[in-house]
């Protein structure tokens, strides 16, 4: 006969009765026990939103499955959406603050991103933002005036606890404007190997009295801001003789320190000019004008090599150079106008060996303007190599 020992675990009133028989005399068993329930782990996938295009709405008039917080005066639901009939809007004839949220439950573990197409008429504070429990990850919605163009965004944030929290938030000027559409909520993350901005006017903003304020008011250097909201490349253009005193290699070389730093990448714009360049115009330096074609190339090389072996002598080498700025319609006109490609071709070839010379591991950048004009587009770069001009990276100015 079989016998029970029990063993009693007193701290915890709890008995556990551990049967001490042979294999032999155990009982068949009468029946099949049936298989345990794996549990349920969530796979990814894209979430299930309510109502991601806006089209339905509430008895209230506001849009089904999305929470309201703050002025719910300023919520709309307007016509013309990006694909279907109706978008969010945020708008009011006085200033307002208002919010559009979502929660989304039994997401998979791991990154998840937040696109939306917005639209903006500017004067006002609207990001998007997506909370998956590691933290609110932010993007500002910009202007999209003139033309009422429509602008994809895009925010990616870790999912820890299976939800997520979406945000549309809106702090406006009387009369502004931002409309919202076509959300969406998918695995993955998103990033960008380089997100920058052109900080050439820093320095004069910074000597005129500008302050720079993270968005809850607190100041700091302006750097530092940008730097804590994913900026990793900087530009800075660098004019010969510009007539305010700003925009030269002092001011470069000064800036570049600073964005070492914050271990930021420097990105340096050449324009040869001594002030803007672009496709309207391609002046050349008052010290330059006289000039024949030789002495205009040497001093291309000169005016290069001077600047980037500045900014390697002091521990702050260029990361990338563009040799011109904008230059579809060439540079240095007349003698390297887009008509007279061969000159052009002279003179990008002597920039970019400058910046060879003095950096090796400098990339070398050709920026054009118009990036919707693909024939144009197709004509210059085809054009360049024919000519044997090198360059390690095409960059494109695209205002849609």
């Amino acid at each position: 006969m079989c016998r029970n020992k029990v063993l009693f675990l007193l701290g915890f009133l709890t008995a556990i009765a551990i049967a001490a028989c042979t294999p032999s005399t155990l009982p068949a068993p009468t029946e099949t026990l049936p298989a345990p329930t794996p549990t349920s782990i969530p796979t990814p996938g894209p979430a299930d939103l309510q109502n991601p295009g806006f089209e339905q709405q509430d008895d209230q008039g506001l849009p089904a499955g999305w929470k309201v917080t703050g002025d719910a005066q300023a919520v709309r639901l307007e016509k013309n959406g990006h694909s279907g009939s109706l978008r969010l809007s945020h708008t009011k004839d006085q200033a307002y603050r208002v919010e559009t949220s979502q929660l989304v439950y039994g997401l998979a573990e791991g990154w998840y991103t937040l696109r939306a197409w917005t639209r903006s008429s500017g004067n006002n504070e609207t990001y998007l933002a997506l909370d998956c429990g590691q933290g609110e990850k932010r993007v500002y919605v910009p202007s999209s005036m003139p033309g009422y163009r429509w602008i994809q965004l895009v925010v990616s944030s870790e999912v820890a606890g299976g939800e997520c929290t979406i945000r549309l938030s809106s702090f406006g000027l009387a009369k502004s404007w931002v409309s919202f559409d076509d959300i969406e909520l998918t695995p993955g993350q998103a990033t960008l190997s380089v997100l920058g901005a052109d900080i050439s006017s820093l320095k004069k903003s910074e000597d005129l009295g500008g302050v720079y304020r993270y968005s809850d008011g607190t100041p700091a250097d302006a750097i530092e801001i940008m730097k804590n909201n994913g900026l990793n490349y900087a530009r800075l253009r660098v004019w010969v003789d510009p007539a305010d005193g700003y925009h030269t290699k002092a001011q470069i070389l000064s800036i570049a320190q600073r964005l070492k730093q914050h271990d930021i990448k420097l990105l340096v714009d050449f324009h040869y000019s001594d002030d803007w360049a672009d496709p309207g115009k391609q002046n050349k330096p008052a010290a330059w004008s006289n000039y024949n074609f030789e002495q205009l190339k040497q001093a291309v090389y000169d005016h290069t090599y001077d600047v980037c072996s500045s900014l390697v002598a002091q521990g702050t080498p260029p990361d990338m150079v563009q040799v011109g700025n904008e230059i579809n319609a060439g540079i240095l006109w007349p003698d390297g106008r887009y008509d007279q490609m061969d000159n052009l071709a002279a003179l990008l070839t002597t920039g970019y060996q400058a910046v060879k010379d003095c950096s090796s591991q400098t990339r070398v950048m050709l920026h054009i303007a118009e990036g919707g004009k693909n024939d144009m587009a197709r004509w210059f770069f085809d054009s360049l190599p024919r000519r044997n001009v090198p360059f390690d990276v095409i960059g494109v100015s695209f205002y849609p």
